[in-house]
């Protein structure tokens, strides 16, 4: 495509070296960028790809897009933001493949992926195959391939739903996290249904207040009925039982769907019982009910159902299809993952990793009356400080030992992630032990585990990495807990 044909429509404050190339592709990181690639220069959070210009040049780029303007020697475009350059470039150069798929978008700060991996399913049934696009990666079917980010950029976002359009889909279901929304990574974007989970304390390392964190949720949210949309006005999808989004509702427009188990709404459920058997309820869809056998564990596991029951409610589909939908899912990667359970103690492995995440899951597991819980968990490092103590505390009061070990230290020091993360535990009688390393910390929670205890190993869920520094090394807390059952087994039968 040539140059000026990506950038109709942009805002161009001035030409440089000026020469109408053909594009072959988008680029705003050079370690991915290919000659003929036109680069991108964005301001991130934590680099400035005008820093890299030099380098885009060196690998062969054929046109540039800044916002500072300099002698590149290439043809380059001048704008005001590059960040919405990007997302209006790769509309067109990917031609609008979001206008051609029902989108749905899911937000939240907890039950995302569970509530992506639900729809998908609902869909996959009603339209054939349907894209994803979240936490454990993307795909239109099979193994899904990792996207980096929850909410990938927006040049990545464009050539994911390009890639679902010519593999078939008719729709596709995204998470969309605060800083996608907040960077405006999905700027654009005409989702046709957007869905709330709920709204508590995470990530304020990044957005500094929990109003701010909440402001970039409801600009995406807002988005649905954006002036100027080529398609109509989205549907907003949300949690009636929750505080703080049923007060988003009550402040935006527009077409609105409510769900819930409490509070009275659309989508909800009733008779609900919940235990490591499944979750069951009746789902009632307006005047329509039906009996719902639920595989996936837990009454954040129902809400999650809700949340996807809704949204494809709004897309038209019906109660039978959507019940259909929603039993077919066995497991969604890392949430509530039962690793092993019988004559031993029962493991699981769950990707909780905020205080709201962490209490519901151990309020869950309570609920399942288990001789003893025995919870593993750690903080993440270069996030939120200030939920260690909060999740320190949580895990004291609803647990019977605690492990407190080490996730994702990144370049923050982990024995002062651990200080901070114990200071929760001050007056708890509960008995903790602070074991760093975490397969070290799942093998003596296991071992100090007996029939009918339950082991809970909470933060990490589908991650197969570990994070200290710049070093990324292979982990999965599942295939750890597999492995120290299978020991423990051994032990028991020698």
């Amino acid at each position: 495509m040539r140059l000026s044909r990506c950038a109709e429509g942009i805002d161009i404050k001035a030409r440089l070296d000026f020469n109408d190339v053909e594009v072959t592709g988008i680029a705003i990181d050079t370690r991915v960028l290919k000659a003929g690639d036109c680069f991108i220069a964005t301001r991130g959070h934590a680099a400035d790809g005008h820093a890299f210009i030099a380098q885009a040049i060196a690998k062969g780029a054929s046109a540039l897009v800044v916002e500072r303007p300099g002698a590149y020697g290439i043809p380059t475009l001048v704008v005001e933001d590059s960040l919405l350059a990007a997302s209006r470039i790769a509309k067109r150069f990917y031609g609008d493949p979001a206008a051609k798929l029902l989108l749905t978008g899911v937000t939240g700060t907890n039950g995302k992926t569970s509530t992506a991996f639900l729809l998908r399913s609902i869909m996959n049934g009603a339209h054939g195959p349907c894209g994803i696009i979240g936490t454990v990666g993307y795909g239109a079917s099979g193994a899904l391939v990792s996207a980096g980010n929850t909410t990938p950029g927006a040049v990545d976002l464009y050539r994911m739903l390009a890639e679902f359009v010519r593999r078939g889909c008719r729709s596709a279901v995204m998470e969309v996290s605060s800083h996608a929304a907040d960077q405006g990574r999905i700027a654009g974007l005409e989702f046709d249904v957007g869905a709330f989970t709920n709204l508590t304390r995470d990530h304020l390392d990044y957005h500094a207040t929990f109003e701010a964190y909440g402001e970039a949720k409801e600009k995406f949210i807002r988005s649905l009925a954006d002036a100027g949309r080529a398609k109509r006005p989205g549907i907003f999808v949300y949690n009636a039982d929750d505080g703080e989004v049923a007060r988003v509702a009550s402040r935006v427009g527009g077409r609105r769907i409510s769900f819930g188990i409490v509070s009275p709404a659309d989508v909800r459920a009733e008779r609900l019982a919940a235990d490591l058997a499944g979750t069951r309820f009746d789902l009632v869809v307006g005047a329509r009910r039906v009996p719902l056998a639920l595989k996936l564990l837990g009454t954040f596991s129902a809400y999650n159902a809700l949340a996807a029951a809704a949204s494809a409610h709004a897309s038209g589909i019906g109660i039978d299809e959507i019940r259909e939908g929603l039993e077919r899912v066995g497991e969604v990667p890392g949430r509530f993952q039962v690793v092993a359970r019988g004559r031993g103690p029962t493991v699981v492995v769950d990707y909780a990793h905020t205080p709201d995440a962490l209490e519901k899951l151990l309020n869950f597991c309570r609920e399942l009356s288990p001789r003893m819980i025995i919870t593993v968990f750690g903080c993440g490092g270069d996030r939120d400080r200030g939920k260690r103590p909060l999740m320190g505390a949580i895990a004291a009061r609803l647990s019977n030992i605690v492990y407190v070990t080490d996730d994702n230290p990144r370049t923050e020091d982990p024995e002062r992630i651990v200080r901070e993360t114990i200071e929760g535990f001050r007056g708890s009688p509960t008995p903790f032990h602070v074991v760093r390393d975490r397969r070290t910390a799942i093998r003596e929670a296991v071992g100090a585990a007996r029939g009918g205890d339950l082991v809970v190993i909470a933060g990490k869920g589908h991650e197969s990495e570990q994070l200290y520094g710049a070093a990324r090394i292979p982990f999965s807390d599942a295939r750890e807990a597999a492995e120290a059952l299978e020991a423990l087994e051994v032990e028991h039968q020698s």
